[in-house]
């Protein structure tokens, strides 16, 4: 018996864009796809080791402090780097969760009209620490934003509506309006998006990493754009002002304190030069940062100390606020292959009439004590005195291969006695010089190896509790100052970024 084989014709099914092509034949036209939401972020842990004593492991130091009852005491000191990000000057070692980032973003049309979108990008881990919102810890207390380094701190660090809108045939305007990434600075939050693992000097200490208001973006021309906006006067925080007990109304003294933002980006038609300029101007000052007085070479106490650019503190006058930076890049054609990039980063700025007892003198010490004002007024030392502070950053990267490079950081950052750089004592002259490896090992897996050395006037101090004034409720920078070190300190760390 003679077997048969079946043959069957198969035929193919029209793939989509012959669907679309039929229909479009027929007078049928469909409606163009709506961009999609994309989801984006990454994971970023490390190990960090800080080369200086470390209270985990008992190496405190012990020295002579306070006299009391006419006997001086001894006792260990908590050594605190002042100009270190909170969770890169730990002292000892330990693994961190960094950060992990997620990101949802419906981009803006690159057609020429009318369209609107939106960012919201949320961050977990200890670096979220320093941006926790204000309700959660700063609630029912004068100051507004306590922080505590923890890794399931949660973090709004984006979250605004974009609107774009034609202005002529090759123009068009782009409006931010919410909360976003500020407009000044070389280094941005995300580690990953960095050279150098570490953050240098400038973030964190002289500029905010986000605020809230309004940005408006105008292309000039395919080199040239310009931006500009009004946030609120407060450094990463909701809105600015003292005191806090859950509300806030940028006001110093009762006078408005907004920002004005200004930027001023080029970029060549080749893409290897890039350059940005950036204003920050407040017209009655601005709080948080809040500024004080640092302590003296003499290890003597201040007269109103500084909080730093996260919490708002009681001594900030109304006076003119201003900060200027200049920020590039520029990849020499020389080299091939695009290896080598050199960039800079120009900071500097000043307020006038910073710390002040104005306001203060209608409080009775009660009040103060109510508001965690410390020391009280009258003041011994350093009210109604202007500040300003200058910096200096070099940066170098050299990509041997696709998957390894070597990045530079050299800093320099100088400020006045009467300043906001929390627990610094004056004269701040702070060099630090950072050396990066990194391996890209896949698509999505980056490692870095960092080393750091940081060394200039007073760049380690040590603390003691004061005997005479409660700890809990003016904090480790209100206690008393028994030492401190010009350096070197010396910091090491691997990190490890997965991104999806």
């Amino acid at each position: 018996m003679d077997e048969k084989k079946e043959t069957t014709q198969q035929t193919e099914a029209p793939t989509v864009h012959q669907l679309e092509k039929i229909l479009e034949q027929e007078g049928i036209a469909l409606p163009p796809p709506k961009p999609a939401i994309k989801l984006s972020g990454y994971v970023d842990a490390s190990y960090d080791y800080n080369f200086f004593n470390a209270p985990a492991f008992g190496s405190l130091p012990s020295f002579a402090s306070q006299t009391l009852n006419g006997k001086p005491t001894f006792g260990p000191a908590v050594p605190v780097a002042p100009l270190r990000y909170a969770d890169d000057g730990i002292p000892g070692g330990g693994f961190n969760l960094n950060q992990l980032k997620v990101v949802l973003e419906r981009e803006l049309s690159k057609e020429n009209k009318l369209d609107g979108a939106f960012r919201f990008d949320l961050m977990l881990g200890q670096d979220a620490g320093l941006g926790v919102p204000d309700a959660v810890e700063g609630l029912g207390t004068a100051n507004s934003t306590t922080f505590g380094l923890n890794t399931s701190t949660i973090f709004v660090e984006q979250a605004y509506v974009a609107v774009q809108i034609p202005a002529g045939e090759n123009h068009k305007v782009e409006i931010h309006l919410g909360k976003f990434e500020a407009p000044v600075g070389f280094e941005v939050l995300e580690r990953p998006a960095n050279l150098n693992f570490s953050y240098g000097l400038f973030f964190n200490n002289v500029e905010p990493f986000v605020l809230v208001g309004s940005q408006i973006y105008y292309v000039i021309n395919a080199s040239w754009r310009v931006r500009g906006g009004l946030v609120d006067g407060g450094f990463n925080t909701s809105r600015g002002g003292y005191p806090y007990f859950g509300f806030l109304d940028n006001m110093v003294n009762q006078l408005p304190t907004y920002l004005v933002t200004f930027n001023l980006d080029y970029e060549s038609t080749n893409k290897k030069l890039l350059n940005t300029f950036a204003l920050l101007y407040g017209f009655n000052g601005t709080n948080p940062p809040g500024f004080g007085t640092s302590p003296s070479a003499t290890l003597a106490y201040p007269g109103a100390y500084a909080n730093g650019d996260i919490i708002p503190g009681p001594y900030n006058n109304n006076g003119t606020y201003m900060e200027l930076n200049d920020f590039g890049s520029w990849i020499p054609s020389v080299v091939p292959g695009d290896k080598l990039m050199f960039s800079f980063e120009l900071v500097g700025g000043f307020y006038n009439h910073a710390v002040a007892p104005s306001g203060l003198t209608t409080f009775g010490l009660s009040q103060q004590q109510l508001l965690g004002i410390f020391p009280p007024f009258p003041f011994s030392l350093g009210y109604d005195g202007p500040t300003n502070w200058l910096g200096v950053g070099l940066y170098q990267l050299y990509k041997f291969n696709n998957y390894f490079s070597l990045n530079l950081r050299e800093q320099y950052l100088q400020a006045s006695w009467n300043s906001y750089l929390e627990g610094f004592i004056f004269p701040a002259n702070i060099w630090e010089t950072t050396l990066t490896l990194r391996f890209d090992i896949a698509d999505n897996l980056m490692v870095r190896i960092e080393g750091r050395t940081d060394f200039g006037n007073h760049v380690l101090d040590y603390y003691q509790p004061n005997l005479l004034v409660n700890p809990s409720r003016i904090g480790l920078k209100g206690n008393g100052l028994v030492g401190s070190s010009s350096g070197p300190l010396f910091f090491g760390a691997i990190e490890v970024v997965f991104t999806y």
